[in-house]
């Protein structure tokens, strides 16, 4: 697996969306409590394993188009 995964569309941090709030994703990641999430930057730090592979998580990059 890849330590970076290109997207069309960035998803919104689903741990800031619990509390109704909307921070871009710059991480897939398996969180500490067993799921994978995307995540932002400092819920990266706070609810993950703090590093990127296979099992653990990837970046998050923005590309152009792809329709």
């Amino acid at each position: 697996m890849a330590n970076v995964v290109e997207m069309v569309e960035i998803p919104d941090c689903q741990l800031c969306g619990l509390v109704e709030i909307k921070t871009p994703a710059k991480y897939d990641a398996k969180t500490i409590h067993g799921p994978w999430a995307y995540v932002c930057e400092t819920h990266f730090k706070q609810e993950t394993y703090g590093d990127l592979g296979t099992g653990r998580g990837q970046r998050l990059v923005k590309i152009e188009g792809g329709e």
